[in-house]
């Protein structure tokens, strides 16, 4: 029996490449696949499949090694056959292990048919199994889940290299040392922005990736981008206030930006690790406008795990940067019903939606869209949690967003529909957060 995270079986065959072993592909992440038989319907599409996507799984520095227990003659005329209907080359071996000695040793020969059940065994550069799978002989593969499979093994093999991951409310950033202390002083810039305001009497808050770095440090991590500047939240009554902090702290204002949105937005412009730092007043205004006044107290460096959530949840049309913020947050965080710090609350989203059909209409359909993305497993991956908790989570959510009592407002908006656009198109350079 095969046991994933050890050696897999080292072999030497036959192929129409000449012969390989195993170990000569050393240092390569491989992708073994056993097919039934040549000059099959499904296992063309397996065998094809691949091929049609190499330049994809190239990039992932992937080595294909199919095999059956057909002769070399077989795969030769079949390769020859499959070259000339569909114009694809099969450019990786195909094993001829005519004697079973390589299905017998993998567990995969169907004892009483002679043939291998159709399988995959994913193998790590050191040679490690890492996953293995086997289809009943009537059942495809889907390409799309193999490539899935693998960017989540290899994102999951550079984080095993990586000490100390916690849920400490201190931001960790998974990438070079250079990196890692330009993005931790980023962090320790805005702290710094926000201690100074504290001390003069002004409410700051962390809002946008940064902050969700902040509350995330589970494996979905391999998401993280680069941090350069800083997004806070404050009130608009504390204008001057905040304009004196951020002149305290060597900040420039851009003027020509405030003049513009100086009612809604401030912009300041720094030299140090942040190399900018955008602060929104009283209402975060994008597609739909949130009003947080009354919640930026409710957390001491961001504003709430749950806000941050609808900041990214109101996009009508996440991007995969978006999608995958997302996908931290849930991964993260438990649902209930209450503004506890690092829960999430289904109760306030569900009530703010059932009063708008607009914030509705993109709230649910970011979470769809990010479920499809989740499926698909190529832009947005889970890698924390099950897809099935993932599913769960968001079945949740969606649950009590529709069965929400809606007040009037909401109906009647509800009949208009798609009719009218729902949402505000931002402007271009102000989306960013």
């Amino acid at each position: 029996m095969l046991n994933l995270d050890e050696p897999a079986p080292d072999f030497v065959a036959d192929t129409c490449d000449g012969k390989i072993s195993l170990s000569s592909f050393r240092g390569k992440w491989i992708v073994l696949f056993a097919y039934p038989a040549d000059f099959t319907p499904i296992c063309e599409m397996d065998v094809v499949g691949f091929a049609r996507n190499k330049s994809r799984f190239d990039d992932l520095r992937i080595q294909f090694i199919g095999w059956s227990v057909d002769t070399l003659e077989s795969h030769r005329k079949w390769i020859s056959e499959m070259k000339e209907r569909t114009g694809l080359e099969i450019s990786y071996p195909l094993i001829a292990d005519v004697d079973g000695k390589l299905a017998k040793r993998y567990d995969i020969l169907h004892r009483s048919k002679g043939v291998t059940y159709r399988g995959v065994f994913i193998i790590d550069p050191d040679g490690i199994l890492k996953f293995c799978a086997t289809y009943p002989m009537d059942v495809g593969r889907s390409v799309k889940e193999v490539e899935r499979i693998v960017r989540v093994l290899q994102r999951a093999r550079e984080l095993d290299r990586l000490e100390g991951l916690d849920r400490s409310r201190e931001l960790r950033i998974y990438n070079s040392p250079d990196q890692n202390a330009e993005r931790q002083d980023t962090l320790e810039e805005a702290k710094r922005i926000i201690g100074a305001a504290e001390k003069n009497g002004i409410t700051l808050r962390l809002i946008g990736g940064l902050a969700i770095r902040v509350h995330c440090h589970g494996l979905h991590s391999a998401h993280l981008r680069a941090f350069h500047d800083v997004d806070v939240f404050g009130f608009a009554k504390e204008q001057k206030g905040i304009l004196a902090v951020f002149e305290g702290l060597g900040y420039d204002p851009n003027l020509r930006f405030n003049s513009n949105y100086g009612t809604e937005r401030l912009q300041f412009l720094g030299t140090g690790q942040a190399k900018n730092v955008d602060v929104f007043l009283d209402k975060f205004r994008m597609e739909h406008t949130l009003d947080f006044r009354e919640r930026l107290r409710l957390d001491d460096l961001t504003i709430p795990i749950t806000d941050l959530l609808l900041t990214k949840l109101q996009i009508d049309r996440p991007d995969p940067k978006d999608a995958n913020d997302i996908v931290a947050i849930l991964e993260d965080h438990d649902l209930g019903h209450s503004d506890d710090r690092e829960i999430l609350n289904v109760e306030y989203i569900a009530d703010l939606c059932s009063r708008d059909w607009g914030l509705f209409k993109s709230v649910t359909s970011s979470l769809e869209q990010v479920k499809q993305a989740i499926q698909d497993g190529i832009s947005v991956q889970c890698i924390g949690m099950e897809a099935s908790e993932f599913d769960r989570k968001l079945g949740i959510i969606l649950d009590s967003l529709v069965s929400r009592k809606k007040n009037f407002r909401w109906k009647a908006r509800s009949l208009v529909g798609e009719k009218v656009k729902w949402y505000k198109e931002v402007e271009e350079g102000l989306a960013e957060v």
